[in-house]
């Protein structure tokens, strides 16, 4: 059994809830049109569009374009972001992959039509802030109004950086109540030194050379086992950068040698490869920082630049010693500058499986390149640095994540709250699909391993492997164009979107592992129901169904002199649960109703104005209303 590094003691509490009532009505033969169906319910959501759907897809009006680049093959790739009452959508993005002729050939997001806030805008940015400061203290701060689409409501997202720590928080911009305080601080694996000689490119002249290339795309510091970043600039006099400590600790030169080196591979793998020029697409340079803190088992991407620790010299030796660590970091730099994907629970678990996907073909690439076959597949996370020798190298293995206590199937997931709800555990089975999509075969699980891990979910699927150069551009496309809060049958059906003629392997390697045709999306639903100013004689309707645990009232304003009533046109309600009252001008209820009436319905009458409010259960919906406000 090899160590797990973060997540130790998460095995013994991994779920081992079936799949029934998770992942929605169960496998189909291929869900690609079923999802594709879900591209403009009248409530909105996740969904991919492939074919004939997405060369038709229209972007909406309340989208605005975030970034756009061009993949290797010269397709473009374009992401959009939804603004709803002046406030950015949470989860609301579109991508749209687009042929070199500029047909959509791909579209992947989540949209929410007709969403509007349902609160008013009482707390000020800077109130936030301050709310985030008595939370977290000090830091730097960025703030973005979001809106809320499971509740309609605006919030303050205030992030607070520090050197070694990244809070969200989430403050409702009506009432000023703290939604979510969460540490998104993408921590890695990563590890060590292995004594062997580089050439890396550094600028300057003898007594004063810098770790900078001549292009300026990699700069590295260094710490001095420190907190501050990005620390001091590393410099030599003669260019020979062999000054070694005993314990590797600063000023010992081979963990910046190996960070400088590294980040160099990667970003050369991202052009080559993707056509991706830095993390940002548009050329942005690599900073990077060794002997972080004191014994330091770790590395982490903070926003801003990527970051190395020394290791404790017991199990692990310096982190950026290790390519496949050192991809994987600067991978979590690339997530935030593409599909932004929340570092939490199944969004989380999706990040990190990216960021162990990407480093280990970046050590495919190192070694020769995507297509050879000269070098011996590695699936191994951070095996280069462990040192402890009475275990197996690595603390992640995507071929066998069981390995590792790691769920290598859905229904084997990890569902507490520890490690930001199973980010680093839970990757196991996004991993597990990207190496059953290159290597094919059956899940790991399907035969008994030393470990004695075996079950009997999905052994009837045997996925014929794409090789990685194939793999790798439809996992990129497809992960980079995630909304934010995307889930594992999320990333299948993107995935699939992108894959072509490959679609079909594709959904055999997520079927593999429990994320089946048939899943439900993780984005959040918009609100239950959404209210308003109505005009006479005009229809006014909720969502057919409306949702779970709404509120909401469309008010009728005319001359006071005359009365109005409302007639329902159709009225379908959970009876005894779920509720429509009428009101008068004075806000009290002259009618009430639930259940569901076979014919038109006429409300009492009022003068002035009228009123109607729904309000709903946490459980069980039914059609609704369509009604209109009349002269009595």
């Amino acid at each position: 059994m090899r160590r797990q590094l973060l997540v130790a003691g998460l095995a013994g509490a991994l779920a081992t809830t079936g799949l029934a009532g998770v992942s929605g009505p169960g496998a189909v033969a291929d869900d690609t049109a079923q999802h594709a169906a879900a591209g403009s319910p009248a409530r909105g959501g996740s969904f991919t569009l492939t074919g004939s759907e997405a060369a038709a897809y229209q972007v909406p009006a309340d989208m605005r374009e975030s970034w756009s680049a061009t993949l290797a093959d010269g397709s473009r790739q374009t992401r959009y972001q939804q603004v709803a009452s002046g406030a950015t959508v949470f989860g609301g993005q579109v991508t749209v992959l687009r042929d070199r002729s500029g047909t959509a050939e791909a579209v992947i997001g989540a949209y929410f039509p007709g969403l509007r806030a349902k609160n008013d805008k009482n707390v000020t940015a800077g109130e936030a802030r301050a709310t985030a400061r008595a939370r977290n203290g000090a830091g730097q701060r960025d703030t973005e109004l979001r809106i809320n689409p499971a509740t309609g409501r605006t919030f303050w997202q205030v992030e607070t950086r520090r050197a070694d720590s990244r809070v969200l928080t989430w403050v409702d911009a009506g009432s000023g109540t703290v939604r979510k305080n969460l540490d998104i601080l993408a921590h890695g694996t990563g590890i060590g030194v292995k004594g062997d000689t580089k050439t890396i490119d550094t600028t300057g002249a003898p007594g004063a050379f810098k770790l900078v290339s001549a292009d300026g795309r990699q700069s590295t510091y260094d710490a001095r086992n420190g907190g501050a970043l990005p620390g001091v600039l590393m410099t030599d006099a003669d260019d020979i950068w062999d000054l070694q400590t005993v314990r590797n600790n600063s000023p010992s030169q081979p963990a910046g040698v190996d960070a400088h080196y590294y980040a160099d591979v990667t970003d050369q793998f991202y052009l080559s490869t993707f056509g991706r020029d830095g993390l940002d697409g548009e050329g942005m340079p690599t900073v990077s920082t060794v002997h972080y803190g004191a014994r330091y088992n770790n590395a982490f991407w903070n926003g801003a630049q990527v970051t190395y620790g020394d290791g404790d010299q017991i199990d692990f030796v310096p982190f950026s010693g290790s390519l496949d660590v050192v991809s994987h970091e600067i991978t979590h730099g690339v997530t935030e500058f593409t599909s932004g994907l929340i570092y939490e629970n199944e969004s989380g678990a999706l990040n990190e499986a990216f960021s162990d996907m990407m480093g280990a073909t970046a050590e495919h690439f190192a070694a020769g390149g995507l297509e050879s076959s000269e070098f011996e597949p590695d699936w191994l996370v951070a095996e280069d640095i462990s040192i402890y020798d009475d275990r197996e190298a690595g603390f992640r293995n995507m071929a066998d994540p069981s390995e590792d206590a790691d769920p290598d199937h859905y229904a084997e997931r990890y569902t507490g709250s520890a490690d930001s709800g199973g980010v680093h555990s839970n990757s196991g089975i996004a991993n597990h699909a990207y190496y059953l999509a290159v290597e094919g075969g059956q899940n790991a699980g399907c035969t008994v391993n030393p470990e004695g891990h075996v079950h009997t979910a999905n052994c009837d699927t045997t996925v014929a492997g794409l090789g990685l150069a194939r793999a790798a551009d439809i996992f990129y496309a497809g992960f980079t164009s995630l909304p934010e809060f995307a889930n594992f049958c999320d990333a299948r059906n993107a995935t699939m979107s992108v894959a072509g003629k490959n679609s079909a392997d594709v959904s055999d390697a997520w079927t593999a592992v429990g994320v089946v045709g048939g899943c439900t999306p993780g984005t959040p639903p918009p609100p239950p129901c959404e209210g308003g100013s109505v005009a006479l004689g005009v229809v006014f309707s909720t969502p057919h169904p409306y949702g779970n645990m709404g509120d909401c009232t469309w008010t009728f304003t005319g001359d006071p002199a005359t009365s109005y009533k409302v007639v329902f046109d159709r009225l379908a309600l959970e009876k005894n649960f779920d509720y429509v009252y009428v009101k008068d001008g004075a806000d009290n209820t002259i009618a009430t109703y639930t259940g569901v009436f076979r014919r038109t319905v006429s409300s009492p009458c009022s003068s002035g104005s009228i009123s109607v409010q729904l309000v709903t259960d946490p459980a069980v919906t039914d059609y609704g209303f369509d009604a209109r406000v009349v002269a009595c």
